[in-house]
C-alpha cells in the first residue's frame, strides 16, 4: 500500500514534450494565417482607395470640361500632383480641393510610357494622366489584386468627349 502511494505522488502533473510541440505548432500556424489574411485585407483596402480616387478624378475632369472652353487639360504624360501640371490646374479651377495620390507610389513614374498608355513590367506607379487631344484623356493606375474595380496590374481609363 505504501508503495502504491509513493508511485502516485512521484508522477508530476505537467505537459509532455509532444503536447507542448503540438500547441506551439498550432499557435505558429494561426499566427502565419492571420498575417497572410491581414496583408490581403490591407492590399484590398489600398485598391478600394485607388478606385475611389479614380472616381474623384474622373468627376473632377468632367466638371473641368463643363466649365472649360478648350476641353480637358493638355498633358504629354505626368503623375498627378498637387503642385504642378494637371493636378494644379484642377485645383486652380476649384474642381478639386486636393489632388488624390496613390497610397503607396504617389510620385513613381511608370517604367515605360508609350503614346500615353502607361506600361510597366514592374508596375508600382502613380496616377498617370495623358491627354493628347482636348476631347479625351487617359489615366493609368495600378491595382494590387483583382476586384470589381479592375484586374490586378495596370488599368487604364480612357474617356472621350
Amino acid at each position: 500500500m505504501l508503495k502504491k502511494i509513493f508511485n502516485s505522488h512521484n508522477r508530476t502533473n505537467g505537459f509532455t514534450l509532444i503536447e507542448l510541440l503540438v500547441v506551439i505548432s498550432i499557435v505558429g500556424f494561426l499566427t502565419v494565417a492571420s498575417v497572410v489574411v491581414f496583408n490581403i485585407v490591407r492590399m484590398n483596402a489600398r485598391d478600394a482607395v485607388r478606385a475611389g480616387n479614380m472616381a474623384t478624378i474622373t468627376r473632377a475632369l468632367a466638371m473641368y470640361l463643363n466649365d472649360s472652353r478648350t476641353g480637358y487639360p493638355a498633358s504629354t504624360g505626368e503623375c498627378l500632383k498637387q503642385s504642378s501640371g494637371v493636378g494644379a490646374e484642377l485645383k486652380a479651377a476649384q474642381v478639386l480641393l486636393t489632388v488624390p495620390l496613390d497610397p503607396l507610389w504617389a510620385n513613381t513614374l511608370p517604367g515605360n510610357v508609350s503614346s500615353g498608355l502607361a506600361v510597366s513590367p514592374s508596375a508600382n506607379f502613380c496616377y498617370y494622366f495623358f491627354s493628347e487631344f482636348n476631347n479625351q484623356y487617359k489615366i493609368s493606375f495600378f491595382l494590387e489584386s483583382n476586384s470589381k474595380s479592375g484586374n490586378a496590374g495596370i488599368n487604364t481609363t480612357v474617356v472621350t468627349q
